[in-house]
């Protein structure tokens, strides 16, 4: 009987701890859901048959809501939630909002905010190439097509649902990390309204990382 006792404690010891549950809520509804879902997929077959590994259960959910009810929309919904969330994430963009419409959001969220100057694709991009200037929304798609082009990977479509495998492919999920924390050093003075270009999505994903290699 103690030696059943003991096998199981190492058994226990022996696992990978890890939050029960991470929220992901997005203010758009297809392109940073496709996203994150596509991440979450990842990590779910990955481990998912695995039992001595305890794996991040991640609720991503894409509301369609602009940034300042994004943030009322977040708190709201933890708070009446029958889960416990370990790690809340709020995503959104500071795209055509006023500068004191973004920093306000920012400011008054409760919950990390994983914002991106001008919008997400920054972050899409940040996997494929590496950006040191300021750079317009408009020019990001542009910039997005050609190195969807160049990769051999379509067109860019927002609606992809295999938007996620596509940038990640030979491990560049790890060159948009560093890519990112690249611009953080460059744009690292005054409010996130001037801090272009940037994207704090690879916040996300660094903690994530472990579960993806």
């Amino acid at each position: 009987m103690r030696n059943s006792s003991v096998s199981r404690k190492d058994r226990l010891k022996s696992k990978r701890l890890a939050p029960a549950n991470y929220l992901i809520v997005c203010e758009g509804k297809k392109t940073e859901p496709n996203y994150f879902n596509g991440l979450k997929k990842k990590i779910n077959e990955k481990y998912g048959n695995k039992v001595d590994i305890l794996i991040p259960s991640i609720e991503v959910k894409g509301t369609g809501r602009n940034t300042t009810d994004l943030v009322k929309y977040t708190q709201k919904y933890v708070n009446y939630s029958c889960k416990f969330y370990g790690k809340v994430w709020v995503v959104f963009d500071k795209d055509d909002y006023s500068d004191e419409q973004f920093n306000t959001a920012i400011e008054n969220c409760e919950y990390q905010v994983c914002w991106s100057n001008p919008n997400f694709e920054v972050w899409l991009l940040a996997h494929l190439k590496r950006i040191d200037r300021y750079i317009s929304k408009d020019n990001i798609l542009e910039e997005l097509s050609k190195e969807f082009q160049k990769n051999g990977l379509g067109e860019y479509n927002k609606n992809d649902n295999h938007i996620f495998e596509k940038v990640t492919k030979d491990g560049n999920i790890h060159h948009a990390i560093r890519n990112c924390e690249y611009m953080e050093n460059l744009n690292k003075d005054g409010q996130a309204s001037e801090r272009n270009p940037m994207s704090k999505v690879y916040k996300i994903v660094n903690e994530l990382k472990e579960y993806l290699d």
